[in-house]
């Protein structure tokens, strides 16, 4: 936190440019956009079942830019909605870590930015802990006839302390999943759902990384 203000202080100090913070924030961070986090000295309760009902917008800070965000969040069915600040637009089913069965306006893939997916799932994150397992089978067609077939493996490994801008410190599990081109790294708070986000493709580096500001 004490490196955040410092980055802050300096750009005001010297008027710097969007990209000047950027640069700053990465030589204070590391180019990663990962979360200052801290171990937890006790246990959390367990988060029951998937918090869907619960789950509300947020205000975010891209751990990427400095920038402030919106990350819009509606109920869809039995599932989220989700539209993202730029634009992209996706929903998922049973939980927030599954893959999406639906995305439009998402990425710069030229067959893949909109498609839509079948999702099952084996095994099951909650009631979460450290340990708990999930295997996702998605099958994809894009806007324009292509097919894939992927399978997305989530864990809850850790519990971490997030610290968040304004000095909160917020107790959360650690979930990560892979389907070997993207990972994704979500800190979930009982009391709250994803507070932070962190999202790497294999060999391109991060795509995505965010904090919850409220």
């Amino acid at each position: 936190m004490k490196a955040f203000v410092a980055a802050s202080v300096i750009c005001v100090l010297g008027a710097c440019s969007a990209a000047d913070f950027a640069s700053q924030r990465q030589q204070l961070f590391g180019p990663e956009g990962w979360p200052e986090t801290r171990r937890l000295d006790r246990p959390i309760a367990p988060v029951t079942r998937p918090m869907l009902r619960r789950l509300s917008s947020m205000k975010v800070e891209n751990l990427l830019t400095g920038e402030q965000e919106r990350i819009k969040v509606s109920r869809f069915g039995q599932g989220v909605r989700v539209r993202e600040a730029d634009g992209c637009i996706w929903t998922r089913a049973g939980d927030w870590f599954a893959p999406s069965d639906s995305f439009a306006a998402c990425g710069t893939s030229k067959n893949w930015h909109t498609a839509q997916a079948r999702i099952s799932r084996s095994g099951s994150l909650f009631p979460m802990r450290i340990g708990k397992r999930a295997v996702y089978e998605r099958d994809a067609v894009s806007w324009n006839g292509r097919t894939s077939s992927r399978q997305t493996a989530c864990e809850v490994t850790d519990t971490a302390e997030v610290l968040r801008p304004g000095g909160r410190a917020t107790p959360a599990f650690v979930v990560t999943c892979d389907d070997g081109r993207v990972a994704r790294t979500t800190w979930y708070a009982p009391s709250k759902g994803p507070i932070a986000y962190h999202e790497e493709r294999a060999g391109k580096g991060v795509r995505d990384a965010w904090i919850r500001l409220d």
